[in-house]
């Protein structure tokens, strides 16, 4: 019998080895707990001296130091992270997520079905290229200063947006959002949605995190909201959202079987067809393919599309899948994606300009 290829280490804040958790992962034959830890001096010390390819940190109740070990993995010795929450608040996900944390997830209990999804997500994460010294949250006194909202009237009834802009990520997205919006002026002219595969109740946080990085308006995505230019509407997880006629957000009920939360694929395809050549797709870093079939669709109405590159990606695949269909106009890195949508709206969409 070969050897278990999956090495993960267990990182215990919650007081107590996860013992259960233990027995629930060596199910898979393909996985090993090579070691655990219970602070983060010790989990450094162990990710150098055992190798293993995923850390998974426990967390019993929300606290300060469980984004100070996230911290300190990610600066000395970069693996992938996979935060496990025994409690239900959510409010600390967004800095787990930012400080380099690849997914938050609830403790999914251990029934067969919780069982296997868990170990569909280690193998998901596994091999994850990720990155030493994630930059965390700015100060609160480097916050960008809000600019009072535009007068609707004035500016999205009255003048025509150069696009629509739908954004589609998963694994990853969130860091790369980040740096995206940061990179956006206040006066962008027009409305951003994004769908973001997250889990349950991490949304409110995400929101209210980028919100404080960007000059823009972050806001949670409703049903019935009106698109506004210079406004980020972050899609829920909780249902989906697709863009009806008049500017506006409408729900779609999650299926059981809906295996993105929420889904990028249903987004791009309406504002695709509600938008046609005023559409722009952008695909950014996520594992799978949703989003290939919307960013499709966009191409196929006489939108624009875009996609990260793989150099500036932590997962290479959801762009990957829309490269490789060949639906994308231009390919480019993060650090150029904001100058290329900027220098759009400038030119205007209709002139079908991608710099």
């Amino acid at each position: 019998m070969s050897a278990p290829n999956i090495r993960v280490l267990i990182v215990d804040h919650g007081g107590e080895l996860r013992n259960d958790l233990i027995r629930q992962l060596e199910i898979n034959k393909n996985i090993l707990v090579v070691g655990q830890a219970v602070h983060r001096e010790q989990a450094a010390s162990l990710v150098k001296k055992m190798a293993p390819q995923l850390l998974v940190l426990t967390l019993g109740a929300p606290d300060r130091e469980n984004v100070e070990t996230i911290e300190t993995i990610m600066a000395t010795c970069a693996i992938p992270i996979m935060v496990m929450r025994y409690y239900a608040d959510a409010q600390w996900d967004a800095e787990y997520i930012t400080r380099g944390a690849l997914a938050v997830v609830s403790n999914p209990g251990e029934s067969a079905q919780a069982t296997k999804a868990l170990h569909r997500q280690v193998e998901m994460l596994v091999g994850v290229k990720v990155i030493r010294h994630i930059q965390g949250l700015r100060n609160h006194a480097d916050a960008p200063v809000k600019s009072a909202p535009v007068d609707i009237a004035a500016n999205d009834l009255h003048q025509p947006w150069p696009y629509v802009l739908a954004i589609a990520c998963s694994t990853g997205g969130p860091q790369a959002l980040s740096k995206l919006l940061q990179a956006l002026p206040a006066a962008f002219p027009c409305p951003i949605i994004i769908a973001q595969h997250i889990a349950d109740g991490f949304a409110k946080s995400m929101v209210e995190w980028l919100d404080s990085v960007t000059e823009l308006n972050v806001q949670l995505a409703l049903e019935n909201d009106l698109l506004r230019a210079g406004s980020v509407y972050i899609l829920p997880p909780e249902h989906h959202l697709v863009v009806k006629k008049h500017h506006r957000l409408a729900a779609i009920a999650r299926k059981a079987s809906d295996v993105y939360h929420p889904s990028c694929n249903l987004l791009l395809e309406s504002v695709a067809e509600v938008y046609r050549d005023k559409a722009v797709g952008l695909i950014m870093t996520g594992m799978g393919s949703d989003g290939c079939r919307g960013i499709e669709a966009i191409y196929q109405q006489g939108g624009k599309t875009l996609a990260q590159d793989e150099v500036t990606s932590v997962v290479f695949g959801m762009n990957k899948f829309a490269i490789d269909k060949n639906v994308i106009h231009k390919i480019l890195p993060l650090e150029k994606l904001a100058g290329a949508l900027i220098a759009m709206a400038r030119h205007g969409q209709a002139e079908g300009k991608l710099p």
